[in-house]
């Protein structure tokens, strides 16, 4: 199985790259800035390419079987810039319909309660107004792939994502946010990470949106 990663120095997209190494992938790293990622490993190969170009870019895609865009706003996008680079992906892949690709989406979208998404909540209003643009970004781009005729995927985090420690033990959902005990939705970078990499073999979410949560 050949993945390219794109992404893959971030936060997320670091564990994404240590899981899909150690399940033996080829995996291909594409990289604004390549010094940006140290991994060395005999099944990685890093490459320099940018998302915003889009005439280069349907040739990085074409070796690959699975790519996995762990790309965000946060990642020095701006939601504009964010929302354009998948416009060129999803442009970029309609020519190659063989191919699957797996996005790291964000957590707006799932539903805290029947019909009402976390981004249409109360909840909105206790957050940082500089976060909200980037919420409500990753929305219209789940809709951008709903809307694509691709083999697409869109993994939402739970609502609190950090790094922690990799235990293997989550549960899945598909559009409504998983909840603890305690009413609280949290993973770690590391558990979202295992789950995302199984998905590849297990293909349980073709052209749908999933979530995850302990």
């Amino acid at each position: 199985m050949k993945i390219l990663l794109i992404g893959g120095s971030g936060n997320i997209g670091q564990r994404i790259l240590k899981e899909a190494l150690n399940k033996g992938f080829e995996v291909t790293s594409l990289q604004r800035n390549v010094e940006a990622l140290t991994v060395q490993h005999p099944n990685l190969t890093v490459i320099k390419g940018d998302l915003l170009n889009e005439a280069e870019l349907p040739a990085l895609l074409s070796k690959n079987d699975v790519i996995i865009s762990a790309i965000s706003p946060a990642s020095g996008l701006t939601p504009e810039l964010f929302k354009k680079a998948n416009e060129i992906l999803i442009n970029s892949l309609q020519h190659q319909a063989d191919k699957r690709i797996i996005i790291v989406g964000g957590a707006g979208s799932t539903e805290i309660s029947p019909g009402l998404k976390l981004m249409n909540s109360p909840i909105m209003d206790s957050l940082p107004a500089e976060w909200k643009p980037a919420i409500l970004m990753h929305a219209e781009v789940l809709e951008l792939y709903k809307n694509s005729g691709l083999n697409w995927t869109y993994f939402s985090p739970a609502s609190h994502i950090e790094a922690g420690e990799r235990t293997g033990v989550y549960r899945l959902g598909t559009t409504n946010m998983i909840f603890d005990a305690n009413g609280e939705s949290k993973i770690s970078y590391e558990d979202y990470a295992v789950a995302l990499v199984n998905e590849i073999e297990n293909k349980q979410f073709p052209k749908q949106q999933f979530c995850i949560g302990y």
